[in-house]
């Protein structure tokens, strides 16, 4: 919008009559995607929009000393192999990351039948935590992508480097690729949202909701 409009109501008109159109045409929920704090992010909350899910942003990191951690490739059968512990808490997966076990489950296979990676850190041979990352290109400046797509870490080995470990393992290896970003989405004010904060991620955008039901 021009600078000259910007504070005169235009915003908020555009917003009310979009909405009302996507009433009409059935639609239970809208979302939305912008910069929290920004002028955009300010109509939404305004308008009763709520913050759902938070995308970061993160470049090469730095390897975690600990070397009786050991990060390698991993093939679609470790996926299979820790599910049950990644799926043991439904309502922990559905707070966590807003999914169900069969709906992570499905995402993630499609991702590796797409060319999604796995790895696996391991800790005296015994897996204690996996990272499945997938590359894309970015449709505007064609520049190479990367996205995570889960991080897991078995619940008594948080909070010992092992998360950080495989990050910096795929942004290591994305950066040999030529992918200088890389991405993960997570809901908001979440144990994610915590992690990606203290490992070193950029928050980059906000999703926002607002149900359409009366």
């Amino acid at each position: 919008m021009s600078d000259r409009y910007r504070r005169s109501g235009a915003g908020k008109l555009l917003l009310s009559a979009s909405l009302e159109e996507l009433k009409r045409s059935s639609y239970l929920t809208v979302t939305a995607n912008t910069y929290r704090l920004g002028a955009g992010w300010r109509l939404l909350k305004s308008d009763g929009f709520e913050e759902k899910k938070i995308c970061f942003s993160v470049g090469r990191t730095h390897h975690v000393a600990d070397r009786r951690l050991e990060v390698m490739r991993g093939i679609r059968e470790d996926l299979r192999s820790v599910f049950f512990e990644i799926s043991s808490s439904p309502e922990v997966l559905r707070s966590q990351m807003s999914m169900t076990p069969s709906e992570l489950f499905f995402t993630l296979n499609e991702t590796l039948d797409s060319g999604g990676r796995i790895l696996i850190c391991r800790r005296d041979e015994k897996a204690v935590g996996i990272l499945i990352y997938s590359v894309f290109e970015d449709l505007m400046t064609y520049n190479l992508l990367g996205y995570i797509e889960l991080v897991f870490v078995m619940p008594h080995f948080r909070g010992k480097g092992v998360g950080k470990k495989l990050l910096s393992f795929a942004t290591n290896n994305l950066s040999g690729e030529g992918v200088d970003e890389t991405f993960f989405e997570c809901v908001f004010d979440s144990d994610y949202h915590n992690w990606s904060k203290a490992v070193g991620m950029s928050e980059f955008s906000i999703l926002l909701e607002k149900s359409l039901q009366q």
